[in-house]
Protein backbone atom coordinates (compact mmCIF):
# COMPACT_ATOMS: atom_id res chain seq x y z
CA UNK A 1 0.00 0.00 0.00
CA UNK A 2 2.64 2.32 0.80
CA UNK A 3 4.32 2.14 -2.71
CA UNK A 4 1.46 2.30 -4.27
CA UNK A 5 0.39 5.92 -2.27
CA UNK A 6 4.20 6.61 -3.63
CA UNK A 7 2.93 6.12 -7.44
CA UNK A 8 0.02 7.81 -6.88
CA UNK A 9 1.67 10.96 -5.12
CA UNK A 10 4.30 10.79 -8.38
CA UNK A 11 1.14 10.80 -10.81
CA UNK A 12 -0.65 13.25 -9.17
CA UNK A 13 2.21 15.83 -9.34
CA UNK A 14 3.09 14.28 -12.94
CA UNK A 15 -0.67 16.33 -13.67
CA UNK A 16 -0.10 19.01 -11.58
CA UNK A 17 2.22 19.70 -13.71
CA UNK A 18 0.50 20.03 -16.21
CA UNK A 19 -3.30 21.22 -15.12
CA UNK A 20 -4.40 17.79 -15.24
CA UNK A 21 -5.08 16.60 -11.86
CA UNK A 22 -5.58 16.77 -7.99
CA UNK A 23 -3.26 18.75 -5.38
CA UNK A 24 -0.60 17.09 -3.49
CA UNK A 25 -2.43 16.55 -0.39
CA UNK A 26 -4.84 13.81 -1.93
CA UNK A 27 -1.98 11.87 -1.76
CA UNK A 28 -0.88 11.64 1.74
CA UNK A 29 -2.07 8.39 3.43
CA UNK A 30 -2.76 9.99 7.39
CA UNK A 31 -1.89 12.99 9.14
CA UNK A 32 1.70 12.86 10.59
CA UNK A 33 5.67 14.49 10.19
CA UNK A 34 7.44 13.53 6.98
CA UNK A 35 11.18 14.06 6.62
CA UNK A 36 12.91 14.01 3.06
CA UNK A 37 15.92 16.10 1.27
CA UNK A 38 16.78 17.13 -1.95
CA UNK A 39 20.18 18.04 -3.76
CA UNK A 40 20.46 21.59 -3.73
CA UNK A 41 22.93 24.00 -4.75
CA UNK A 42 25.37 23.42 -2.22
CA UNK A 43 24.41 19.85 -1.47
CA UNK A 44 21.14 18.63 0.82
CA UNK A 45 18.23 20.71 1.76
CA UNK A 46 16.34 18.85 4.37
CA UNK A 47 13.01 19.68 5.17
CA UNK A 48 10.09 18.36 8.11
CA UNK A 49 6.76 17.92 6.96
CA UNK A 50 3.56 18.30 8.77
CA UNK A 51 0.20 16.86 7.91
CA UNK A 52 -2.62 17.80 10.34
CA UNK A 53 -6.31 17.43 9.24
CA UNK A 54 -5.41 15.64 5.62
CA UNK A 55 -3.30 19.18 4.87
CA UNK A 56 0.14 20.16 4.48
CA UNK A 57 0.06 23.02 7.34
CA UNK A 58 3.51 23.29 8.05
CA UNK A 59 7.04 23.00 6.16
CA UNK A 60 10.32 23.67 7.67
CA UNK A 61 13.98 23.49 6.58
CA UNK A 62 16.76 21.95 8.09
CA UNK A 63 20.54 23.28 8.11
CA UNK A 64 21.76 23.59 4.65
CA UNK A 65 24.36 25.34 3.06
CA UNK A 66 22.33 27.45 0.32
CA UNK A 67 24.28 30.39 -0.32
CA UNK A 68 22.47 33.19 1.48
CA UNK A 69 21.09 36.09 -0.34
CA UNK A 70 20.87 34.04 -3.39
CA UNK A 71 18.67 31.20 -1.51
CA UNK A 72 17.05 33.18 1.05
CA UNK A 73 13.63 34.04 -1.34
CA UNK A 74 13.25 30.28 -1.79
CA UNK A 75 13.91 29.11 1.48
CA UNK A 76 11.26 31.67 2.86
CA UNK A 77 8.76 31.96 -0.52
CA UNK A 78 8.83 27.96 -1.39
CA UNK A 79 7.40 26.49 1.50
CA UNK A 80 4.17 29.03 2.19
CA UNK A 81 3.43 28.82 -1.53
CA UNK A 82 3.44 24.82 -1.26
CA UNK A 83 1.02 25.15 1.59
CA UNK A 84 -0.97 27.64 -0.09
CA UNK A 85 -1.41 25.49 -3.04
CA UNK A 86 -1.33 22.19 -0.74
CA UNK A 87 1.01 21.17 -3.98
CA UNK A 88 4.53 20.95 -5.00
CA UNK A 89 3.06 22.36 -8.15
CA UNK A 90 4.27 25.89 -7.91
CA UNK A 91 6.84 28.44 -9.54
CA UNK A 92 9.88 28.89 -8.65
CA UNK A 93 11.75 32.18 -7.22
CA UNK A 94 13.66 33.92 -9.64
CA UNK A 95 17.31 34.14 -9.32
CA UNK A 96 17.16 30.78 -7.13
CA UNK A 97 15.75 27.90 -9.66
CA UNK A 98 18.25 25.02 -8.20
CA UNK A 99 16.80 25.51 -4.55
CA UNK A 100 13.22 26.19 -5.39
CA UNK A 101 13.32 22.77 -7.05
CA UNK A 102 15.28 21.11 -3.95
CA UNK A 103 12.37 22.09 -2.28
CA UNK A 104 10.00 20.77 -4.14
CA UNK A 105 11.94 17.64 -4.47
CA UNK A 106 12.58 16.92 -0.80
CA UNK A 107 8.41 17.91 0.21
CA UNK A 108 7.40 15.51 -2.47
CA UNK A 109 9.88 12.70 -1.47
CA UNK A 110 8.93 13.25 2.48
CA UNK A 111 4.98 12.87 1.60
CA UNK A 112 5.91 10.40 -0.96
CA UNK A 113 7.29 7.89 2.19
CA UNK A 114 10.39 7.71 0.22
CA UNK A 115 12.50 6.14 3.47
CA UNK A 116 9.74 3.88 5.00
CA UNK A 117 8.46 2.96 1.29
CA UNK A 118 11.75 0.60 1.13
CA UNK A 119 9.81 -1.95 3.31
CA UNK A 120 7.74 -2.59 0.42
CA UNK A 121 8.65 -4.22 -2.70
CA UNK A 122 8.44 -1.88 -6.02
CA UNK A 123 6.59 -4.94 -7.54
CA UNK A 124 3.89 -4.21 -5.55
CA UNK A 125 3.22 -0.63 -7.67
CA UNK A 126 3.34 -2.49 -11.17
CA UNK A 127 0.35 -1.80 -13.01
CA UNK A 128 1.52 -3.37 -15.99
CA UNK A 129 3.68 -6.59 -17.71
CA UNK A 130 5.86 -4.46 -19.87
CA UNK A 131 7.35 -5.16 -23.03
CA UNK A 132 9.92 -2.24 -22.92
CA UNK A 133 11.21 -0.66 -19.95
CA UNK A 134 12.59 3.43 -20.47
CA UNK A 135 14.84 4.61 -18.06
CA UNK A 136 14.78 7.92 -17.30
CA UNK A 137 12.05 10.31 -17.91
CA UNK A 138 13.66 13.41 -19.97
CA UNK A 139 12.27 14.13 -22.98
CA UNK A 140 14.23 10.98 -24.80
CA UNK A 141 12.13 8.78 -22.50
CA UNK A 142 8.65 10.52 -22.82
CA UNK A 143 9.21 10.14 -26.91
CA UNK A 144 10.53 6.40 -26.25
CA UNK A 145 7.22 5.55 -24.10
CA UNK A 146 4.69 7.21 -26.27
CA UNK A 147 6.12 5.97 -29.57
CA UNK A 148 6.17 2.44 -27.57
CA UNK A 149 2.57 2.79 -26.60
CA UNK A 150 1.77 4.59 -30.13
CA UNK A 151 2.92 0.83 -31.47
CA UNK A 152 0.92 -1.33 -29.71
CA UNK A 153 3.45 -2.05 -26.85
CA UNK A 154 3.09 -2.28 -22.96
CA UNK A 155 6.11 0.27 -21.76
CA UNK A 156 6.92 1.34 -18.40
CA UNK A 157 8.96 4.44 -17.97
CA UNK A 158 11.50 5.07 -14.51
CA UNK A 159 12.05 8.05 -13.49
CA UNK A 160 14.65 8.99 -10.24
CA UNK A 161 13.39 12.86 -9.84
CA UNK A 162 9.90 13.59 -8.57
CA UNK A 163 8.68 15.19 -11.36
CA UNK A 164 9.36 14.13 -15.24
CA UNK A 165 11.51 16.55 -17.59
CA UNK A 166 14.86 16.08 -17.07
CA UNK A 167 16.88 18.50 -18.48
CA UNK A 168 14.04 19.69 -20.79
CA UNK A 169 12.52 21.79 -17.79
CA UNK A 170 15.54 24.86 -18.03
CA UNK A 171 15.99 23.88 -21.83
CA UNK A 172 15.77 26.34 -24.81
CA UNK A 173 13.37 25.18 -27.82
CA UNK A 174 15.47 24.39 -30.37
CA UNK A 175 15.49 21.25 -32.37
CA UNK A 176 17.04 21.18 -35.61
CA UNK A 177 15.86 18.63 -38.98
CA UNK A 178 15.69 18.63 -42.52
CA UNK A 179 12.62 17.98 -44.81
CA UNK A 180 10.04 19.21 -42.13
CA UNK A 181 6.53 20.62 -42.92
CA UNK A 182 7.97 23.97 -41.19
CA UNK A 183 11.03 24.33 -43.10
CA UNK A 184 8.48 23.24 -46.69
CA UNK A 185 6.27 25.87 -45.46
CA UNK A 186 9.07 28.77 -45.71
CA UNK A 187 9.92 27.83 -49.17
CA UNK A 188 13.51 25.94 -48.47
CA UNK A 189 14.92 23.12 -50.19
CA UNK A 190 16.81 20.76 -48.08
CA UNK A 191 18.01 17.34 -47.73
CA UNK A 192 19.76 14.63 -45.41
CA UNK A 193 22.39 14.88 -47.88
CA UNK A 194 23.25 18.38 -47.12
CA UNK A 195 22.54 18.03 -43.07
CA UNK A 196 25.46 15.39 -43.49
CA UNK A 197 27.19 17.78 -45.56
CA UNK A 198 26.73 20.27 -42.79
CA UNK A 199 28.27 17.74 -39.55
CA UNK A 200 31.34 16.84 -42.06
CA UNK A 201 32.21 20.51 -42.51
CA UNK A 202 31.46 21.80 -39.34
CA UNK A 203 33.62 19.12 -37.56
CA UNK A 204 36.50 18.67 -40.31
CA UNK A 205 35.76 15.06 -41.53
CA UNK A 206 33.80 12.01 -41.01
CA UNK A 207 35.31 11.51 -37.27
CA UNK A 208 32.14 9.90 -35.91
CA UNK A 209 30.04 7.20 -36.12
CA UNK A 210 28.82 7.80 -40.27
CA UNK A 211 25.71 5.30 -40.48
CA UNK A 212 24.32 6.79 -36.92
CA UNK A 213 24.73 10.29 -38.48
CA UNK A 214 23.74 9.76 -41.63
CA UNK A 215 20.37 7.94 -40.11
CA UNK A 216 19.61 10.94 -38.01
CA UNK A 217 19.83 13.18 -41.10
CA UNK A 218 17.54 11.08 -42.89
CA UNK A 219 15.12 10.31 -39.78
CA UNK A 220 15.08 14.07 -37.94
CA UNK A 221 12.71 15.69 -39.80
CA UNK A 222 10.15 13.13 -39.79
CA UNK A 223 10.29 13.23 -36.02
CA UNK A 224 9.87 17.30 -35.64
CA UNK A 225 6.56 16.41 -37.67
CA UNK A 226 5.62 13.46 -35.35
CA UNK A 227 5.79 15.83 -32.31
CA UNK A 228 3.88 18.51 -34.03
CA UNK A 229 1.44 16.35 -36.07
CA UNK A 230 0.79 13.31 -33.30
CA UNK A 231 2.08 14.87 -30.46
CA UNK A 232 0.46 18.39 -30.24
CA UNK A 233 4.06 20.39 -29.55
CA UNK A 234 3.26 24.57 -30.15
CA UNK A 235 5.86 25.63 -32.31
CA UNK A 236 4.75 29.03 -32.15
CA UNK A 237 1.82 31.11 -33.84
CA UNK A 238 4.62 32.36 -36.35
CA UNK A 239 7.35 29.49 -36.77
CA UNK A 240 11.12 30.77 -35.99
CA UNK A 241 13.26 29.31 -38.78
CA UNK A 242 17.13 29.90 -38.72
CA UNK A 243 20.64 28.61 -38.79
CA UNK A 244 21.35 28.01 -35.00
CA UNK A 245 22.70 30.04 -32.09
CA UNK A 246 25.94 27.88 -32.38
CA UNK A 247 28.22 27.17 -35.28
CA UNK A 248 25.41 28.12 -38.11
CA UNK A 249 24.47 25.66 -40.67
CA UNK A 250 23.01 26.20 -44.34
CA UNK A 251 20.14 26.08 -45.22
CA UNK A 252 17.43 27.35 -42.19
CA UNK A 253 16.79 23.87 -40.59
CA UNK A 254 17.07 25.29 -36.87
CA UNK A 255 13.20 25.37 -35.22
CA UNK A 256 11.97 26.10 -32.02
CA UNK A 257 9.28 24.97 -29.25
CA UNK A 258 6.89 27.54 -28.73
CA UNK A 259 8.85 29.91 -30.71
CA UNK A 260 11.31 30.25 -28.05
CA UNK A 261 15.39 29.83 -28.21
CA UNK A 262 16.06 30.97 -24.80
CA UNK A 263 15.66 28.61 -21.26
CA UNK A 264 11.87 27.60 -21.16
CA UNK A 265 11.01 26.79 -24.58
CA UNK A 266 11.73 23.40 -23.68
CA UNK A 267 8.74 22.96 -21.77
CA UNK A 268 6.57 23.19 -24.81
CA UNK A 269 7.94 19.36 -25.47
CA UNK A 270 7.24 18.98 -21.91
CA UNK A 271 3.73 19.96 -22.26
CA UNK A 272 2.34 18.05 -25.39
CA UNK A 273 4.21 14.75 -24.37
CA UNK A 274 3.09 14.31 -20.91
CA UNK A 275 -0.92 14.24 -22.08
CA UNK A 276 -0.13 12.53 -24.95
CA UNK A 277 1.91 9.71 -22.34
CA UNK A 278 -1.07 9.93 -20.25
CA UNK A 279 -3.79 8.48 -22.80
CA UNK A 280 -2.00 5.85 -23.14
CA UNK A 281 -1.52 5.30 -19.26
CA UNK A 282 -5.63 5.46 -18.78
CA UNK A 283 -5.68 2.58 -21.83
CA UNK A 284 -3.83 0.71 -19.96
CA UNK A 285 -0.70 0.00 -21.85
CA UNK A 286 1.75 2.91 -20.08
CA UNK A 287 3.06 3.15 -16.73
CA UNK A 288 5.32 6.36 -14.91
CA UNK A 289 6.51 5.66 -11.84
CA UNK A 290 8.54 8.48 -10.03
CA UNK A 291 10.70 8.59 -7.36
CA UNK A 292 11.96 5.48 -8.15
CA UNK A 293 15.96 5.01 -9.20
CA UNK A 294 16.94 2.37 -11.41
CA UNK A 295 20.22 1.02 -9.73
CA UNK A 296 21.50 -1.51 -11.98
CA UNK A 297 20.43 -3.65 -15.17
CA UNK A 298 20.53 -7.62 -15.46
CA UNK A 299 23.00 -8.89 -17.80
CA UNK A 300 22.39 -12.09 -18.84
CA UNK A 301 24.09 -13.84 -21.62
CA UNK A 302 25.21 -10.44 -22.65
CA UNK A 303 22.17 -9.14 -23.04
CA UNK A 304 20.26 -6.65 -20.74
CA UNK A 305 16.73 -8.06 -19.79
CA UNK A 306 15.65 -6.15 -16.80
CA UNK A 307 16.60 -3.84 -14.73
CA UNK A 308 16.91 -3.30 -10.65
CA UNK A 309 15.28 -1.10 -8.44
CA UNK A 310 17.35 -1.55 -5.01
CA UNK A 311 16.74 -4.71 -4.41
CA UNK A 312 13.75 -5.42 -7.05
CA UNK A 313 13.82 -6.62 -10.32
CA UNK A 314 11.64 -6.43 -13.24
CA UNK A 315 12.19 -7.62 -16.92
CA UNK A 316 11.41 -6.91 -20.08
CA UNK A 317 12.26 -8.22 -23.95
CA UNK A 318 13.70 -4.53 -24.27
CA UNK A 319 14.57 -1.74 -22.47
CA UNK A 320 15.78 1.87 -23.56
CA UNK A 321 17.91 3.72 -21.88
CA UNK A 322 17.22 7.67 -22.23
CA UNK A 323 19.26 8.85 -18.98
CA UNK A 324 20.79 11.67 -20.63
CA UNK A 325 24.24 12.36 -19.87
CA UNK A 326 27.18 12.26 -17.56
CA UNK A 327 27.53 16.29 -17.29
CA UNK A 328 26.43 15.85 -13.04
CA UNK A 329 28.62 13.44 -12.48
CA UNK A 330 32.50 14.58 -11.46
CA UNK A 331 33.59 11.08 -11.79
CA UNK A 332 32.83 10.85 -15.33
CA UNK A 333 34.04 13.69 -16.11
CA UNK A 334 37.62 13.47 -14.43
CA UNK A 335 38.41 10.37 -16.07
CA UNK A 336 37.67 11.43 -19.66
CA UNK A 337 37.72 15.25 -19.71
CA UNK A 338 39.18 17.41 -16.86
CA UNK A 339 41.20 17.66 -14.08
CA UNK A 340 39.04 20.37 -12.62
CA UNK A 341 35.69 21.36 -13.87
CA UNK A 342 32.20 22.55 -12.55
CA UNK A 343 28.50 21.65 -13.90
CA UNK A 344 25.36 23.40 -14.60
CA UNK A 345 23.57 19.96 -15.90
CA UNK A 346 20.66 19.12 -13.87
CA UNK A 347 21.42 16.85 -10.80
CA UNK A 348 19.44 14.38 -12.74
CA UNK A 349 22.76 13.44 -15.17
CA UNK A 350 24.29 11.20 -13.16
CA UNK A 351 25.98 9.36 -15.67
CA UNK A 352 23.89 6.17 -14.97
CA UNK A 353 23.03 5.05 -18.11
CA UNK A 354 26.87 5.17 -18.77
CA UNK A 355 27.68 3.11 -15.53
CA UNK A 356 24.91 0.72 -17.34
CA UNK A 357 26.39 0.50 -20.71
CA UNK A 358 29.95 -0.48 -19.18
CA UNK A 359 28.34 -3.10 -17.12
CA UNK A 360 26.99 -4.54 -20.41
CA UNK A 361 30.55 -4.42 -22.00
CA UNK A 362 29.63 -1.58 -24.66
CA UNK A 363 32.21 0.63 -26.39
CA UNK A 364 32.59 4.12 -26.07
CA UNK A 365 33.13 6.80 -28.17
CA UNK A 366 34.17 10.19 -28.66
CA UNK A 367 34.41 10.36 -24.66
CA UNK A 368 37.60 12.90 -24.95
CA UNK A 369 35.43 15.64 -26.41
CA UNK A 370 33.10 17.73 -24.31
CA UNK A 371 32.41 21.23 -25.07
CA UNK A 372 32.64 23.52 -21.86
CA UNK A 373 32.15 26.89 -21.48
CA UNK A 374 34.21 29.30 -19.49
CA UNK A 375 34.42 31.53 -16.58
CA UNK A 376 33.51 29.41 -13.51
CA UNK A 377 34.50 30.69 -10.47
CA UNK A 378 34.57 27.36 -8.19
CA UNK A 379 33.20 28.42 -5.32
CA UNK A 380 30.94 26.23 -4.43
CA UNK A 381 33.13 22.67 -5.45
CA UNK A 382 31.82 21.00 -8.35
CA UNK A 383 27.99 22.80 -8.47
CA UNK A 384 28.75 26.15 -10.44
CA UNK A 385 27.33 29.11 -8.84
CA UNK A 386 29.42 31.86 -10.14
CA UNK A 387 31.02 32.87 -13.26
CA UNK A 388 33.50 35.75 -14.24
CA UNK A 389 33.13 38.07 -17.15
CA UNK A 390 35.85 36.28 -19.84
CA UNK A 391 34.90 38.93 -22.30
CA UNK A 392 35.51 42.06 -19.78
CA UNK A 393 36.39 45.20 -21.81
CA UNK A 394 40.33 45.21 -21.45
CA UNK A 395 41.07 41.88 -19.28
CA UNK A 396 42.86 39.42 -20.55
CA UNK A 397 42.51 35.08 -19.87
CA UNK A 398 46.08 34.06 -19.14
CA UNK A 399 46.70 30.05 -18.41
CA UNK A 400 48.42 28.85 -14.81
CA UNK A 401 51.95 29.87 -16.22
CA UNK A 402 50.63 33.53 -17.32
CA UNK A 403 50.46 32.62 -20.69
CA UNK A 404 47.77 34.26 -23.13
CA UNK A 405 45.61 31.35 -24.69
CA UNK A 406 43.44 34.03 -27.15
CA UNK A 407 42.23 36.55 -28.65
CA UNK A 408 40.10 37.85 -25.96
CA UNK A 409 37.94 40.24 -27.55
CA UNK A 410 36.86 38.20 -30.63
CA UNK A 411 36.83 34.78 -29.08
CA UNK A 412 33.87 32.50 -29.74
CA UNK A 413 32.69 29.72 -27.49
CA UNK A 414 34.28 27.48 -29.61
CA UNK A 415 37.33 28.63 -29.19
CA UNK A 416 36.91 29.21 -25.54
CA UNK A 417 35.90 26.05 -24.52
CA UNK A 418 39.13 24.44 -26.25
CA UNK A 419 41.01 27.02 -24.68
CA UNK A 420 40.01 25.70 -21.38
CA UNK A 421 40.06 22.63 -22.24
CA UNK A 422 44.01 22.50 -23.22
CA UNK A 423 44.85 24.83 -20.53
CA UNK A 424 46.84 23.17 -17.37
CA UNK A 425 45.05 22.16 -14.63
CA UNK A 426 42.15 23.44 -17.15
CA UNK A 427 42.65 26.87 -14.94
CA UNK A 428 42.29 29.99 -16.30
CA UNK A 429 43.15 33.97 -15.04
CA UNK A 430 40.70 36.83 -15.78
CA UNK A 431 43.43 39.30 -15.15
CA UNK A 432 42.51 43.31 -15.29
CA UNK A 433 43.58 46.53 -13.53
CA UNK A 434 41.40 48.65 -11.37
CA UNK A 435 41.48 51.05 -13.99
CA UNK A 436 39.66 49.15 -16.65
CA UNK A 437 37.01 48.47 -14.04
CA UNK A 438 33.53 50.42 -14.46
CA UNK A 439 29.79 50.08 -12.78
CA UNK A 440 28.78 49.40 -16.30
CA UNK A 441 29.51 46.32 -17.02
CA UNK A 442 29.33 43.42 -14.77
CA UNK A 443 32.54 41.32 -13.77
CA UNK A 444 30.45 38.71 -11.86
CA UNK A 445 27.55 36.92 -12.39
CA UNK A 446 25.52 34.38 -10.95
CA UNK A 447 25.38 30.86 -12.74
CA UNK A 448 22.15 29.97 -14.76
CA UNK A 449 19.86 28.43 -12.32
CA UNK A 450 21.65 30.24 -9.27
CA UNK A 451 19.98 33.89 -9.65
CA UNK A 452 21.78 36.96 -10.06
CA UNK A 453 24.18 38.37 -7.73
CA UNK A 454 25.28 41.91 -7.15
CA UNK A 455 28.25 42.22 -9.01
CA UNK A 456 30.62 44.34 -6.94
CA UNK A 457 29.71 42.99 -3.70
CA UNK A 458 30.25 39.49 -4.53
CA UNK A 459 34.00 41.13 -5.95
CA UNK A 460 34.53 42.19 -2.40
CA UNK A 461 33.60 39.21 -0.54
CA UNK A 462 35.61 37.31 -3.00
CA UNK A 463 38.48 39.43 -2.48
CA UNK A 464 38.23 39.73 1.04
CA UNK A 465 38.21 35.75 0.97
CA UNK A 466 41.83 35.67 -0.62
CA UNK A 467 41.06 32.26 -2.63
CA UNK A 468 39.50 33.13 -5.79
CA UNK A 469 40.58 36.63 -6.54
CA UNK A 470 43.80 37.71 -5.75
CA UNK A 471 44.84 41.88 -5.55
CA UNK A 472 48.47 42.86 -6.04
CA UNK A 473 50.22 46.36 -6.39
CA UNK A 474 52.33 45.35 -8.79
CA UNK A 475 52.46 43.15 -11.95
CA UNK A 476 55.51 41.32 -10.11
CA UNK A 477 53.46 40.67 -6.81
CA UNK A 478 50.30 39.36 -8.82
CA UNK A 479 52.47 36.47 -10.48
CA UNK A 480 53.68 35.76 -7.38
CA UNK A 481 50.22 35.83 -5.36
CA UNK A 482 48.96 32.81 -8.30
CA UNK A 483 52.06 31.49 -8.86
CA UNK A 484 52.19 32.59 -12.33
CA UNK A 485 56.02 32.76 -13.51
CA UNK A 486 55.69 33.78 -17.16
CA UNK A 487 52.86 36.73 -16.10
CA UNK A 488 55.58 39.35 -16.34
CA UNK A 489 56.74 38.65 -19.56
CA UNK A 490 53.03 38.43 -20.94
CA UNK A 491 52.12 41.65 -19.82
CA UNK A 492 55.81 43.42 -21.09
CA UNK A 493 54.99 42.32 -24.04
CA UNK A 494 50.81 43.20 -24.47
CA UNK A 495 51.75 46.54 -23.00
CA UNK A 496 54.07 47.21 -26.32
CA UNK A 497 51.16 45.63 -28.43
CA UNK A 498 49.06 47.97 -26.94
CA UNK A 499 51.18 51.39 -27.10
CA UNK A 500 51.63 50.27 -30.79
CA UNK A 501 47.88 49.83 -31.68
CA UNK A 502 48.36 45.76 -32.84
CA UNK A 503 48.31 43.09 -31.04
CA UNK A 504 51.88 40.63 -32.29
CA UNK A 505 50.36 37.34 -30.06
CA UNK A 506 46.93 37.22 -31.53
CA UNK A 507 45.86 40.16 -33.66
CA UNK A 508 43.25 41.83 -30.90
CA UNK A 509 42.34 45.08 -31.84
CA UNK A 510 39.55 46.02 -29.58
CA UNK A 511 39.99 47.38 -26.00
CA UNK A 512 43.54 47.21 -26.59
CA UNK A 513 44.49 48.86 -23.09
CA UNK A 514 47.30 48.77 -21.33
CA UNK A 515 48.22 47.84 -17.90
CA UNK A 516 50.29 50.58 -16.30
CA UNK A 517 48.29 51.74 -13.19
CA UNK A 518 47.35 49.68 -10.42
CA UNK A 519 46.14 47.49 -8.32
CA UNK A 520 46.09 44.75 -10.23
CA UNK A 521 43.60 41.33 -10.30
CA UNK A 522 43.56 37.52 -10.99
CA UNK A 523 40.69 36.06 -10.81
CA UNK A 524 40.40 31.71 -10.68
CA UNK A 525 38.29 30.70 -13.10
CA UNK A 526 37.83 27.15 -15.04
CA UNK A 527 34.98 25.55 -17.36
CA UNK A 528 31.94 24.18 -16.48
CA UNK A 529 29.59 22.08 -18.79
CA UNK A 530 25.90 22.07 -20.30
CA UNK A 531 25.42 18.72 -22.05
CA UNK A 532 28.27 16.26 -22.23
CA UNK A 533 29.10 15.00 -25.94
CA UNK A 534 30.65 11.39 -26.11
CA UNK A 535 28.65 7.98 -25.62
CA UNK A 536 28.13 4.85 -25.62
CA UNK A 537 28.40 3.16 -29.02
CA UNK A 538 25.31 2.04 -30.96
CA UNK A 539 24.38 0.96 -34.11
CA UNK A 540 22.05 2.77 -36.57
CA UNK A 541 18.98 1.13 -35.11
CA UNK A 542 19.76 2.67 -31.49
CA UNK A 543 21.12 -0.87 -30.35
CA UNK A 544 24.12 -1.28 -27.73
CA UNK A 545 27.23 -2.08 -29.49
CA UNK A 546 30.35 -3.36 -28.02
CA UNK A 547 34.00 -2.86 -29.40
CA UNK A 548 34.17 -6.55 -31.63
CA UNK A 549 31.06 -5.13 -32.93
CA UNK A 550 28.09 -7.09 -31.32
CA UNK A 551 25.19 -6.11 -30.03
CA UNK A 552 24.09 -6.15 -26.49
CA UNK A 553 20.48 -7.38 -27.27
CA UNK A 554 18.09 -5.74 -25.63
CA UNK A 555 19.17 -2.87 -25.32
CA UNK A 556 18.09 0.50 -26.73
CA UNK A 557 19.74 3.85 -26.19
CA UNK A 558 17.71 7.32 -27.29
CA UNK A 559 18.78 10.88 -26.29
CA UNK A 560 21.80 12.91 -24.89
CA UNK A 561 23.72 10.05 -23.83
CA UNK A 562 24.07 8.93 -27.21
CA UNK A 563 26.02 11.77 -27.10
CA UNK A 564 25.96 14.58 -30.21
CA UNK A 565 29.34 14.11 -30.93
CA UNK A 566 29.03 10.77 -31.93
CA UNK A 567 25.98 12.24 -34.43
CA UNK A 568 27.99 15.35 -35.80
CA UNK A 569 31.47 15.28 -34.74
CA UNK A 570 33.30 17.45 -32.90
CA UNK A 571 30.92 20.93 -33.08
CA UNK A 572 27.82 22.57 -31.90
CA UNK A 573 25.07 22.77 -33.73
CA UNK A 574 21.26 24.47 -32.81
CA UNK A 575 18.65 21.87 -31.46
CA UNK A 576 20.90 18.48 -31.42
CA UNK A 577 19.96 18.10 -28.10
CA UNK A 578 16.25 18.06 -29.03
CA UNK A 579 17.45 16.14 -32.04
CA UNK A 580 18.88 13.35 -30.14
CA UNK A 581 15.85 12.75 -28.19
CA UNK A 582 13.52 13.20 -30.57
CA UNK A 583 14.65 10.88 -33.69
CA UNK A 584 16.42 8.55 -31.10
CA UNK A 585 13.30 8.25 -29.01
CA UNK A 586 11.76 7.65 -31.97
CA UNK A 587 14.28 4.73 -33.93
CA UNK A 588 14.99 2.99 -30.39
CA UNK A 589 11.06 2.95 -29.63
CA UNK A 590 10.57 1.03 -33.38
CA UNK A 591 13.40 -1.25 -32.67
CA UNK A 592 12.69 -2.20 -29.00
CA UNK A 593 8.82 -2.75 -30.06
CA UNK A 594 9.91 -4.99 -32.83
CA UNK A 595 12.27 -6.91 -30.68
CA UNK A 596 9.81 -7.22 -27.77
CA UNK A 597 7.83 -9.33 -30.58
CA UNK A 598 5.02 -6.61 -31.18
Amino acid sequence: MKKFLVWLLAICLMFGAVGLGSPLAEAIAADGTYEGSADGMMGDVPVTVVVSGGEITEITIGEHNESPGISDAAIEGIPAAIIEAQSVDVDDVAGATVTSEAIKEAVAAALSGAASAQEASFLDSLAIEPDVIVVGAGMAGLVSAVKTAELGANVLVLEQNFRPGGSVLFAGGSISGTGFKIQKEAGIEDSPEQFYADFVRLSGGEDFNVAVAKKHTERSGEAIDWLMDEVGVDFGDEYRLDTGSYEPMYPDRVTYALAMSPSGGGLGYLDALLPKLEEYIEQGNAQLILNTEVTDVIVEDGNIVGVMVGEDEVRAPSTIIATGGYGYSEEWLLEYNFTQVTSMEPPTATGSGYNFARKAGAAFDKMEYCACYAGAIPVSGFQATLTANTAYPGAILVNKAGERILNESTATTKDKSLAYTEAEDNLVYVVLSESMMTDDVNLINGAMGAGAVDSQAKFDELLEEGKWIFKADTIEELAAAIGAGNLGATIEKYNEDAAAGSDSVFGRTENLVAFEDGPFYAIYTVPYVLMTQGGPRINDEAQLVREDGTVVGGAYLAGEIIGSANVAGDTTIGGIGHGLCATWGIIAAENAVANAGK
